[in-house]
């Protein structure tokens, strides 16, 4: 208030020194005075920003505002102490609520089974989960480049989607032919384009719905054989026994006796026919109809003799030299002898037909066992498989033999899913094969 009446009374002074040429000195120092107050002035309006500066300087987000002073505590006058305190005290509880949220969407995202990873339209991984870190095989991915040890390609062609896409792909990672879906969003944030891509591996239940399908497929054929053959074996039969029955009787009607003879041949011929062909469709009902497994406790050394003996003829004739590497410690393996050693008996005639045609061929049996997994090896140094062909070897009935059906390593991958194991393939081109059958 003094101020103003001072700033007002000055022009007042300085206009009345105009009256007497003697006060020159006079109205020079009013006119310093006024300027003076004028300054002043203007300092006094902005010291309430200055004030207000200094304390959101200081407001560190956590709610402390108690090292403002005694002079920085007052704006325009009036107490702020309080009211900064409820305003940190908001922003903290904001701060609080926003981490407690953070932490629990990066939970959920690291716990997912689904692997999950966003990156923005620079390719740089913002967040990325351990099952996609698991299913890639890596600690730790920077760029969607990364992507291509996946699958070769599919970082170009994520690059290329822009909006939400499904699509199915099969890929080969650690040896193991998985089946994976995969699921890529598309939405702008921060004026950037973000895509998110989860990744499910569905090869359990693709596996599931293949093994369903070829049972009721063969169940469909051999149900369709036999109710056509059946008929065929009956009405061959009873006309063989008519025949003979007239013959007995005399009453061939005029026929030759080769006429005779070529005609009960002909008929002993279709009723011999349509029983092999019926029984070899139960055969082979039979045969691709896997048990449930009956199990036991195994040595494994024991089950690696019997495969020695089996083939140790067959692959000495063949030149292929056949090695049973000995672990220290007794293996013992909890499965079914006999479908286990049907598993390595197609892999052995596996790994025979790839090393044929290189030098010095052989295979190794070898067992190990760790963190109460069984692992039993099979390996050759054969001409290997190109990253297509391991691909491949998903499709049911899929071979590179030329006389081969595919069924042998089919029907070795349900036998390792009925013992809630796997079968494990690793192999390069002209650099051999490694077969795990991990139980």
């Amino acid at each position: 208030m003094i101020q103003a009446i001072l700033l007002a009374l000055t022009p007042v002074l300085f206009a009345l020194s105009l009256n007497n040429e003697n006060l020159v000195v006079t109205r020079f120092n009013i006119v310093i005075l006024w300027l003076f107050q004028i300054g002043f002035l203007i300092w006094y309006l902005h010291k309430p920003g200055r004030q207000l500066a200094s304390i959101l300087e200081i407001i560190d987000f956590s709610g402390q505002i108690n090292s403002l002073d005694e002079k920085k505590k007052t704006v325009f006058g009036l107490k702020v102490e309080s009211g900064f305190g409820r305003i940190t005290e908001s922003i903290s509880r904001l701060r609080i609520e926003k981490e407690k949220e953070f932490h629990l969407f990066r939970n959920c995202i690291g716990s997912a089974l689904t692997g999950l990873v966003a990156f923005d339209d620079r390719g740089r991984v913002l967040v990325v989960n351990r099952a996609f870190l698991s299913l890639l095989g890596k600690e730790k991915i920077e760029t969607v480049e990364r992507l291509d040890d996946l699958k070769e390609g599919l970082s170009g062609w994520i690059g290329s989607v822009n909006s939400d896409t499904q699509k199915m792909m099969t890929m080969v990672t650690g040896g193991r032919i998985l089946k994976i879906h995969i699921s890529v969003s598309v939405f702008r944030q921060d004026n950037r384009i973000v895509k998110v891509m989860a990744v499910q591996d569905i090869t359990p239940d693709i596996a599931s719905q293949e093994l369903e399908s070829m049972h009721r497929f063969l169940r469909m054929m051999s149900h369709e054989i036999l109710n056509s053959v059946s008929p065929m074996s009956l009405m061959s039969s009873g006309m063989i026994r008519k025949y003979r029955e007239t013959v007995t009787c005399g009453e061939c009607g005029g026929a030759t006796g080769m006429q005779k003879d070529e005609i009960l041949g002909v008929m002993d011929t279709i009723k011999k026919r349509s029983r092999g062909l019926a029984s070899f469709v139960e055969e082979f009902r039979k045969t691709y109809h896997i048990p449930e497994p009956v199990l036991q406790n195994i040595p494994v050394s024991d089950m690696f003799r019997q495969i020695d003996r089996l083939f140790k003829e067959q692959l000495e004739k063949q030149g292929i030299r056949l090695e049973v590497k000995h672990t220290n410690g007794d293996g013992r393996l909890t499965a079914d002898r006999k479908l286990v050693e049907q598993v390595l008996i197609n892999l052995v005639l596996n790994s025979a037909d790839a090393v044929r045609n290189v030098k010095d061929p052989s295979i190794s049996l070898e067992w190990s066992a760790a963190n109460d997994r069984m692992e039993i090896l099979v390996t050759d140094n054969g001409c290997g498989m190109d990253a297509k062909t391991l691909e491949n070897l998903s499709t049911p009935f899929f071979t590179t033999r030329e006389k081969g059906t595919g069924s042998g390593l089919f029907f070795s991958r349900q036998i390792m899913r009925l013992h809630k194991g796997e079968l494990i393939i690793l192999s390069e081109k002209n650099k051999g094969t490694r077969v795990k059958m991990v139980f």
